[in-house]
Protein backbone atom coordinates (compact mmCIF):
# COMPACT_ATOMS: atom_id res chain seq x y z
CA UNK A 1 0.00 0.00 0.00
CA UNK A 2 1.84 3.21 -0.88
CA UNK A 3 2.14 5.82 1.34
CA UNK A 4 -0.16 8.33 2.99
CA UNK A 5 1.19 12.03 4.51
CA UNK A 6 -0.31 14.59 6.85
CA UNK A 7 -0.10 18.19 5.95
CA UNK A 8 0.88 20.13 9.02
CA UNK A 9 1.07 23.70 9.67
CA UNK A 10 3.65 24.03 12.68
CA UNK A 11 2.43 27.44 14.36
CA UNK A 12 4.92 29.26 12.26
CA UNK A 13 4.56 31.77 9.55
CA UNK A 14 7.59 32.80 7.17
CA UNK A 15 9.66 35.96 8.63
CA UNK A 16 8.19 39.21 6.82
CA UNK A 17 4.97 38.20 6.23
CA UNK A 18 2.01 40.22 7.71
CA UNK A 19 -0.42 38.03 9.68
CA UNK A 20 -3.59 39.95 8.68
CA UNK A 21 -2.94 39.52 4.91
CA UNK A 22 -2.33 35.65 5.35
CA UNK A 23 -5.31 35.26 7.56
CA UNK A 24 -7.66 36.42 4.56
CA UNK A 25 -5.72 34.80 1.80
CA UNK A 26 -6.03 31.74 3.74
CA UNK A 27 -9.53 31.82 4.31
CA UNK A 28 -10.36 32.78 0.68
CA UNK A 29 -8.68 30.40 -1.13
CA UNK A 30 -9.30 27.54 0.84
CA UNK A 31 -13.12 28.25 1.75
CA UNK A 32 -12.02 28.76 5.70
CA UNK A 33 -14.25 30.85 7.91
CA UNK A 34 -12.61 33.85 8.32
CA UNK A 35 -12.74 33.69 12.74
CA UNK A 36 -12.01 30.08 12.26
CA UNK A 37 -8.62 31.43 9.79
CA UNK A 38 -7.82 33.31 12.24
CA UNK A 39 -7.97 31.49 15.53
CA UNK A 40 -5.55 28.94 13.67
CA UNK A 41 -2.89 31.03 12.58
CA UNK A 42 -2.75 33.59 15.71
CA UNK A 43 -2.63 30.06 17.73
CA UNK A 44 0.99 29.46 17.66
CA UNK A 45 0.04 25.91 17.84
CA UNK A 46 0.88 23.20 14.87
CA UNK A 47 -2.85 21.60 13.61
CA UNK A 48 -3.23 19.35 11.00
CA UNK A 49 -4.68 20.84 7.84
CA UNK A 50 -4.70 17.73 5.55
CA UNK A 51 -4.28 14.18 6.38
CA UNK A 52 -4.93 10.70 4.48
CA UNK A 53 -3.33 11.72 0.94
CA UNK A 54 -0.60 10.62 -1.29
CA UNK A 55 2.90 12.58 -1.53
CA UNK A 56 1.67 14.60 -5.00
CA UNK A 57 -1.40 16.08 -2.87
CA UNK A 58 0.50 16.67 -0.10
CA UNK A 59 3.77 18.60 -1.73
CA UNK A 60 0.48 20.68 -3.76
CA UNK A 61 -1.25 21.54 -0.37
CA UNK A 62 2.53 22.42 1.01
CA UNK A 63 3.23 24.40 -1.85
CA UNK A 64 0.01 26.54 -1.71
CA UNK A 65 -0.12 27.32 1.79
CA UNK A 66 3.56 28.41 1.65
CA UNK A 67 3.43 30.52 -0.84
CA UNK A 68 1.02 32.56 1.59
CA UNK A 69 3.68 32.53 4.05
CA UNK A 70 2.58 29.74 6.61
CA UNK A 71 5.00 27.42 7.60
CA UNK A 72 4.12 23.83 6.53
CA UNK A 73 5.88 20.14 7.37
CA UNK A 74 4.90 16.93 5.90
CA UNK A 75 4.35 13.85 7.86
CA UNK A 76 5.21 10.70 6.28
CA UNK A 77 3.04 8.01 8.32
CA UNK A 78 1.92 4.27 7.15
CA UNK A 79 -1.37 3.43 7.04
CA UNK A 80 -1.25 0.74 9.53
CA UNK A 81 -0.02 2.96 12.30
CA UNK A 82 -3.19 5.34 12.22
CA UNK A 83 -1.88 8.01 15.32
CA UNK A 84 -5.28 8.64 17.52
CA UNK A 85 -7.45 11.23 16.47
CA UNK A 86 -8.94 13.65 18.82
CA UNK A 87 -12.60 13.79 19.38
CA UNK A 88 -14.92 16.56 17.74
CA UNK A 89 -14.93 19.10 20.97
CA UNK A 90 -11.18 18.66 21.83
CA UNK A 91 -9.96 19.60 17.94
CA UNK A 92 -11.92 22.34 18.41
CA UNK A 93 -11.00 23.63 21.37
CA UNK A 94 -7.49 23.92 20.62
CA UNK A 95 -8.42 26.49 18.69
CA UNK A 96 -10.42 28.43 21.16
CA UNK A 97 -9.40 31.30 23.24
CA UNK A 98 -11.59 30.45 25.99
CA UNK A 99 -13.89 33.66 25.42
CA UNK A 100 -16.47 31.95 23.04
CA UNK A 101 -17.79 28.42 22.00
CA UNK A 102 -16.24 27.71 19.08
CA UNK A 103 -18.89 25.16 17.96
CA UNK A 104 -21.42 27.94 18.46
CA UNK A 105 -19.37 30.09 16.11
CA UNK A 106 -19.53 27.14 13.92
CA UNK A 107 -23.07 26.05 13.94
CA UNK A 108 -23.93 24.90 10.25
CA UNK A 109 -27.66 25.11 11.36
CA UNK A 110 -27.29 29.10 11.59
CA UNK A 111 -30.32 31.40 9.87
CA UNK A 112 -29.20 32.82 6.92
CA UNK A 113 -29.15 37.04 7.53
CA UNK A 114 -31.84 37.69 5.26
CA UNK A 115 -31.57 38.94 1.76
CA UNK A 116 -27.86 39.65 2.86
CA UNK A 117 -25.12 38.36 1.75
CA UNK A 118 -23.33 35.87 4.22
CA UNK A 119 -19.83 36.46 3.53
CA UNK A 120 -19.52 40.59 2.60
CA UNK A 121 -22.71 41.27 3.57
CA UNK A 122 -23.94 42.58 0.70
CA UNK A 123 -27.97 43.23 0.12
CA UNK A 124 -27.36 42.88 -3.66
CA UNK A 125 -28.54 39.14 -3.83
CA UNK A 126 -30.05 38.09 -6.94
CA UNK A 127 -31.24 34.11 -7.13
CA UNK A 128 -29.27 33.41 -3.78
CA UNK A 129 -26.30 34.87 -5.30
CA UNK A 130 -24.11 38.27 -4.00
CA UNK A 131 -23.65 40.24 -7.35
CA UNK A 132 -20.25 42.10 -5.23
CA UNK A 133 -18.56 39.31 -4.26
CA UNK A 134 -19.66 36.92 -6.35
CA UNK A 135 -20.36 34.42 -3.76
CA UNK A 136 -23.37 31.37 -3.77
CA UNK A 137 -25.36 31.91 -0.53
CA UNK A 138 -26.41 28.36 -0.45
CA UNK A 139 -22.88 26.91 -1.48
CA UNK A 140 -21.35 29.44 0.99
CA UNK A 141 -23.84 28.21 3.68
CA UNK A 142 -22.46 24.32 3.00
CA UNK A 143 -18.97 25.30 3.36
CA UNK A 144 -19.66 26.63 6.82
CA UNK A 145 -21.04 23.43 7.70
CA UNK A 146 -18.65 21.25 6.30
CA UNK A 147 -15.75 23.40 8.62
CA UNK A 148 -17.38 21.49 11.46
CA UNK A 149 -17.10 17.88 10.11
CA UNK A 150 -14.47 17.19 11.99
CA UNK A 151 -12.48 13.80 11.91
CA UNK A 152 -13.13 12.13 14.97
CA UNK A 153 -12.59 8.55 14.45
CA UNK A 154 -10.20 6.78 17.76
CA UNK A 155 -8.43 4.22 17.43
CA UNK A 156 -8.89 2.20 20.65
CA UNK A 157 -5.39 2.20 22.88
CA UNK A 158 -4.20 3.15 26.01
CA UNK A 159 -3.09 6.52 24.76
CA UNK A 160 -6.78 8.12 24.56
CA UNK A 161 -6.53 8.93 28.09
CA UNK A 162 -3.45 10.58 27.79
CA UNK A 163 -4.78 12.70 25.19
CA UNK A 164 -8.04 13.21 26.09
CA UNK A 165 -8.24 17.04 27.60
CA UNK A 166 -4.38 17.80 26.56
CA UNK A 167 -4.78 21.02 25.02
CA UNK A 168 -1.43 21.02 23.11
CA UNK A 169 -1.97 17.79 21.23
CA UNK A 170 -2.05 18.46 17.23
CA UNK A 171 -5.74 18.84 16.47
CA UNK A 172 -6.47 16.30 13.61
CA UNK A 173 -9.41 17.95 11.98
CA UNK A 174 -9.51 18.53 8.19
CA UNK A 175 -9.41 22.40 8.12
CA UNK A 176 -8.78 22.61 4.58
CA UNK A 177 -11.18 22.22 1.64
CA UNK A 178 -10.14 20.43 -1.35
CA UNK A 179 -7.87 22.32 -4.04
CA UNK A 180 -9.27 22.98 -7.03
CA UNK A 181 -7.58 19.97 -8.55
CA UNK A 182 -9.54 17.74 -5.82
CA UNK A 183 -12.74 16.80 -8.25
CA UNK A 184 -15.87 15.54 -5.88
CA UNK A 185 -17.74 14.86 -8.99
CA UNK A 186 -19.65 14.90 -11.36
CA UNK A 187 -22.79 15.07 -8.83
CA UNK A 188 -26.25 15.75 -9.70
CA UNK A 189 -27.34 19.33 -8.41
CA UNK A 190 -31.30 20.13 -8.11
CA UNK A 191 -32.99 22.29 -11.31
CA UNK A 192 -33.23 25.45 -9.92
CA UNK A 193 -29.69 25.12 -10.29
CA UNK A 194 -29.72 25.95 -13.95
CA UNK A 195 -30.89 30.15 -13.63
CA UNK A 196 -28.44 30.27 -10.91
CA UNK A 197 -25.73 29.35 -13.90
CA UNK A 198 -26.71 32.38 -16.03
CA UNK A 199 -27.16 34.49 -12.93
CA UNK A 200 -23.49 34.04 -12.21
CA UNK A 201 -22.71 34.31 -15.42
CA UNK A 202 -23.88 37.84 -15.64
CA UNK A 203 -21.85 38.36 -12.61
CA UNK A 204 -18.66 37.19 -14.38
CA UNK A 205 -19.62 39.42 -17.56
CA UNK A 206 -20.32 42.56 -14.95
CA UNK A 207 -16.70 42.12 -13.75
CA UNK A 208 -15.22 42.80 -16.50
CA UNK A 209 -17.82 44.01 -19.56
CA UNK A 210 -15.18 45.69 -22.00
CA UNK A 211 -12.94 42.65 -22.16
CA UNK A 212 -15.67 40.27 -22.67
CA UNK A 213 -17.54 42.01 -25.41
CA UNK A 214 -13.69 42.37 -27.09
CA UNK A 215 -13.00 39.08 -26.85
CA UNK A 216 -16.41 37.82 -28.24
CA UNK A 217 -15.91 40.66 -31.49
CA UNK A 218 -12.05 39.37 -31.66
CA UNK A 219 -13.50 35.37 -31.70
CA UNK A 220 -15.94 36.27 -34.41
CA UNK A 221 -13.17 37.83 -36.74
CA UNK A 222 -10.46 35.43 -36.19
CA UNK A 223 -13.34 32.62 -36.70
CA UNK A 224 -14.15 34.61 -39.97
CA UNK A 225 -10.63 34.94 -41.06
CA UNK A 226 -9.65 31.17 -40.44
CA UNK A 227 -13.21 29.75 -42.51
CA UNK A 228 -11.91 32.05 -45.73
CA UNK A 229 -8.87 29.90 -46.15
CA UNK A 230 -10.39 26.67 -48.35
CA UNK A 231 -10.33 23.54 -46.97
CA UNK A 232 -8.55 23.35 -43.93
CA UNK A 233 -10.63 26.55 -42.82
CA UNK A 234 -13.53 25.46 -41.63
CA UNK A 235 -11.68 21.86 -39.84
CA UNK A 236 -9.50 24.41 -38.25
CA UNK A 237 -12.03 26.59 -37.00
CA UNK A 238 -13.89 23.03 -35.26
CA UNK A 239 -10.57 21.93 -33.83
CA UNK A 240 -9.02 25.15 -32.15
CA UNK A 241 -12.98 26.10 -30.77
CA UNK A 242 -12.33 23.95 -27.74
CA UNK A 243 -9.04 25.73 -27.23
CA UNK A 244 -10.56 28.86 -27.17
CA UNK A 245 -13.22 27.83 -25.08
CA UNK A 246 -10.65 26.62 -22.55
CA UNK A 247 -9.27 29.56 -22.20
CA UNK A 248 -11.88 31.56 -21.09
CA UNK A 249 -12.47 28.91 -18.79
CA UNK A 250 -9.38 29.91 -17.50
CA UNK A 251 -10.68 33.16 -17.33
CA UNK A 252 -13.54 32.82 -15.41
CA UNK A 253 -11.38 30.92 -13.20
CA UNK A 254 -9.07 33.73 -12.28
CA UNK A 255 -12.07 35.45 -11.75
CA UNK A 256 -13.43 33.24 -9.16
CA UNK A 257 -9.93 33.65 -7.29
CA UNK A 258 -10.42 37.51 -7.34
CA UNK A 259 -8.34 37.70 -10.74
CA UNK A 260 -9.11 40.06 -13.70
CA UNK A 261 -10.97 38.70 -16.65
CA UNK A 262 -8.35 40.24 -19.58
CA UNK A 263 -8.18 40.08 -23.49
CA UNK A 264 -5.61 37.60 -23.42
CA UNK A 265 -7.42 34.59 -21.77
CA UNK A 266 -8.68 33.86 -25.23
CA UNK A 267 -5.73 32.46 -26.28
CA UNK A 268 -5.01 31.34 -22.68
CA UNK A 269 -6.07 27.91 -23.57
CA UNK A 270 -2.93 27.17 -25.78
CA UNK A 271 -0.29 27.21 -23.12
CA UNK A 272 -2.60 25.02 -20.80
CA UNK A 273 -2.81 20.97 -22.39
CA UNK A 274 -3.85 22.75 -25.69
CA UNK A 275 -2.89 19.13 -27.51
CA UNK A 276 -5.57 17.22 -25.52
CA UNK A 277 -8.03 20.44 -25.82
CA UNK A 278 -7.52 20.25 -29.98
CA UNK A 279 -8.58 16.36 -30.10
CA UNK A 280 -12.05 17.38 -28.79
CA UNK A 281 -12.42 19.45 -31.47
CA UNK A 282 -10.99 16.80 -33.74
CA UNK A 283 -13.65 14.01 -31.71
CA UNK A 284 -16.02 16.08 -32.69
CA UNK A 285 -15.54 17.42 -36.07
CA UNK A 286 -14.96 13.25 -37.12
CA UNK A 287 -18.34 12.29 -35.25
CA UNK A 288 -20.00 15.42 -37.41
CA UNK A 289 -19.00 14.27 -40.43
CA UNK A 290 -19.95 10.56 -39.98
CA UNK A 291 -23.07 11.84 -38.76
CA UNK A 292 -24.24 13.73 -41.75
CA UNK A 293 -22.89 11.56 -44.11
CA UNK A 294 -25.36 8.95 -42.38
CA UNK A 295 -28.06 11.55 -42.52
CA UNK A 296 -27.16 12.02 -45.94
CA UNK A 297 -27.77 8.51 -46.74
CA UNK A 298 -30.83 8.13 -44.60
CA UNK A 299 -32.58 10.97 -46.67
CA UNK A 300 -31.91 10.36 -50.17
CA UNK A 301 -31.24 6.19 -49.83
CA UNK A 302 -29.11 5.73 -52.64
CA UNK A 303 -27.36 7.68 -55.22
CA UNK A 304 -29.76 6.99 -58.22
CA UNK A 305 -32.24 8.56 -56.00
CA UNK A 306 -30.10 11.41 -55.47
CA UNK A 307 -29.49 12.00 -58.77
CA UNK A 308 -33.17 11.81 -60.00
CA UNK A 309 -33.64 14.61 -57.35
CA UNK A 310 -31.24 16.86 -58.36
CA UNK A 311 -33.08 16.50 -62.10
CA UNK A 312 -36.55 17.15 -60.70
CA UNK A 313 -39.00 19.72 -60.84
CA UNK A 314 -39.09 22.53 -57.51
CA UNK A 315 -42.21 21.19 -56.61
CA UNK A 316 -40.56 17.51 -56.63
CA UNK A 317 -37.81 18.62 -54.26
CA UNK A 318 -39.77 20.03 -52.00
CA UNK A 319 -41.89 17.34 -51.19
CA UNK A 320 -38.66 15.32 -50.43
CA UNK A 321 -37.77 17.68 -48.48
CA UNK A 322 -40.55 17.25 -46.36
CA UNK A 323 -40.94 13.43 -47.14
CA UNK A 324 -41.31 11.04 -43.56
CA UNK A 325 -38.05 10.08 -44.37
CA UNK A 326 -36.53 13.38 -44.80
CA UNK A 327 -38.21 14.32 -41.16
CA UNK A 328 -37.19 11.20 -39.52
CA UNK A 329 -33.62 11.35 -41.02
CA UNK A 330 -33.39 15.24 -39.54
CA UNK A 331 -35.03 13.87 -35.87
CA UNK A 332 -32.37 10.72 -35.31
CA UNK A 333 -29.36 13.30 -36.39
CA UNK A 334 -30.34 15.49 -33.66
CA UNK A 335 -31.13 13.12 -31.16
CA UNK A 336 -27.67 11.11 -31.96
CA UNK A 337 -25.99 14.66 -31.80
CA UNK A 338 -27.22 15.30 -28.20
CA UNK A 339 -24.77 12.99 -26.75
CA UNK A 340 -21.93 14.51 -28.70
CA UNK A 341 -22.84 18.09 -27.39
CA UNK A 342 -23.13 16.66 -23.39
CA UNK A 343 -19.49 15.05 -24.19
CA UNK A 344 -18.52 18.51 -25.58
CA UNK A 345 -19.93 21.18 -23.06
CA UNK A 346 -17.54 20.62 -19.99
CA UNK A 347 -14.33 19.04 -21.98
CA UNK A 348 -12.21 22.18 -22.52
CA UNK A 349 -12.86 23.15 -18.78
CA UNK A 350 -12.09 19.75 -17.21
CA UNK A 351 -8.57 20.01 -19.70
CA UNK A 352 -7.10 23.30 -18.96
CA UNK A 353 -8.21 23.08 -15.21
CA UNK A 354 -8.19 19.52 -14.18
CA UNK A 355 -5.03 18.50 -16.72
CA UNK A 356 -7.48 15.58 -18.13
CA UNK A 357 -6.95 13.62 -21.51
CA UNK A 358 -9.10 14.64 -23.90
CA UNK A 359 -11.40 11.25 -23.90
CA UNK A 360 -11.51 11.47 -19.90
CA UNK A 361 -12.31 14.69 -20.17
CA UNK A 362 -15.46 13.41 -22.62
CA UNK A 363 -16.39 10.79 -20.65
CA UNK A 364 -16.88 13.35 -17.54
CA UNK A 365 -18.46 15.91 -19.20
CA UNK A 366 -21.21 12.94 -20.66
CA UNK A 367 -21.46 11.79 -17.25
CA UNK A 368 -22.17 15.56 -15.70
CA UNK A 369 -24.73 16.22 -18.16
CA UNK A 370 -26.17 12.87 -17.52
CA UNK A 371 -26.29 13.77 -13.72
CA UNK A 372 -28.01 17.03 -14.74
CA UNK A 373 -30.47 16.95 -17.46
CA UNK A 374 -33.27 18.85 -15.45
CA UNK A 375 -30.83 22.00 -14.60
CA UNK A 376 -29.09 21.93 -18.15
CA UNK A 377 -32.70 21.92 -19.76
CA UNK A 378 -33.73 25.33 -17.53
CA UNK A 379 -30.21 26.49 -19.16
CA UNK A 380 -31.23 25.90 -22.49
CA UNK A 381 -34.52 27.76 -21.87
CA UNK A 382 -32.79 30.98 -20.12
CA UNK A 383 -30.24 30.36 -23.44
CA UNK A 384 -32.72 30.39 -25.72
CA UNK A 385 -34.69 33.22 -24.30
CA UNK A 386 -31.65 35.72 -24.06
CA UNK A 387 -30.04 34.77 -27.29
CA UNK A 388 -33.76 35.54 -28.93
CA UNK A 389 -33.79 38.73 -26.56
CA UNK A 390 -30.18 39.74 -28.30
CA UNK A 391 -30.22 39.49 -31.47
CA UNK A 392 -33.38 41.81 -31.78
CA UNK A 393 -31.20 44.70 -31.85
CA UNK A 394 -29.49 43.81 -34.89
CA UNK A 395 -27.70 41.02 -33.08
CA UNK A 396 -25.56 43.74 -30.92
CA UNK A 397 -27.30 41.85 -27.88
CA UNK A 398 -25.14 39.05 -28.11
CA UNK A 399 -21.76 40.67 -27.40
CA UNK A 400 -23.72 40.75 -24.05
CA UNK A 401 -25.84 37.37 -24.02
CA UNK A 402 -23.09 35.06 -25.24
CA UNK A 403 -20.58 36.18 -22.67
CA UNK A 404 -23.05 35.35 -19.92
CA UNK A 405 -23.72 32.19 -21.72
CA UNK A 406 -19.89 31.00 -21.68
CA UNK A 407 -19.52 31.81 -18.15
CA UNK A 408 -22.65 30.21 -16.85
CA UNK A 409 -20.90 26.92 -18.30
CA UNK A 410 -17.96 27.41 -15.97
CA UNK A 411 -20.34 28.50 -13.18
CA UNK A 412 -22.56 24.90 -13.88
CA UNK A 413 -19.00 22.80 -14.56
CA UNK A 414 -17.58 24.09 -10.63
CA UNK A 415 -21.42 23.40 -9.49
CA UNK A 416 -21.15 19.76 -10.97
CA UNK A 417 -17.59 18.86 -10.60
CA UNK A 418 -16.80 20.52 -7.15
CA UNK A 419 -19.83 20.91 -5.44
Amino acid sequence: MSEVYKVIYTGELKPGTKQALIIALFSEKFKLGRERAEKLIVSGRSATLKKDIDLEKAQKYQEALEKLGLVIELDPKPPAEDPMDLPSELALAAFDSGDEDATEVLDPNMNPVGERCPKCGSAKMEMGICQDCGIVAAKYHAAQARETELVSQINPSDQSDQDEGNPYTTPEAELVQPMEDDMTGPHGVSAGHGFAWVAKGWWHFKQAPISWIVVILLWIVLTFAVSMIPILGPIAVNVLAPVLIAGLMIGCSEQDDGGDFTISHLFAGFSNNAGQTMMVGVFYLIFFILLFIGMFAFMFGNISQMAAAQSADPEAMAMMMFSPSTIIGILVAALLFIPVLMAYLFAPALIALNDMTAWEAMKASFMGCLKNVLPLFLYSLAAFVLMFVGMIPFGLGLLIVSPILISAIYSAYRDIYFS
